[in-house]
């Protein structure tokens, strides 16, 4: 017996609707099939891919010694007034 006669109606619409790796084919699902299944609308897709691309942040200049503006690096008991 082939595994298609053994399958239900429901199980072969579903194995018909994924792709070859086992994945579901989300394209052919409708909205109410994707929500169900936890993936987004295609409505929230379209406003995903229209989402800006954010590049990757520039690391900071390293600085070398003492910061001269820093109130909490100056000596012991001393005064920045005089």
């Amino acid at each position: 017996m082939s595994r298609a006669r053994s399958m239900t109606p429901l199980q072969l619409a579903d194995a018909v609707a994924r792709e070859r790796d086992g994945r579901p084919d989300i394209a052919a699902m409708s909205d109410e099939e994707r929500r169900a299944a936890g993936c987004m609308t295609l409505r929230e897709a379209v406003e995903w891919e229209r989402l800006p691309i954010v590049p990757c942040a520039r690391p900071g200049e390293r600085t070398h010694g003492p910061d001269p503006d820093d109130i909490w690096a100056l000596p012991a008991g001393g005064d920045s007034d005089g």
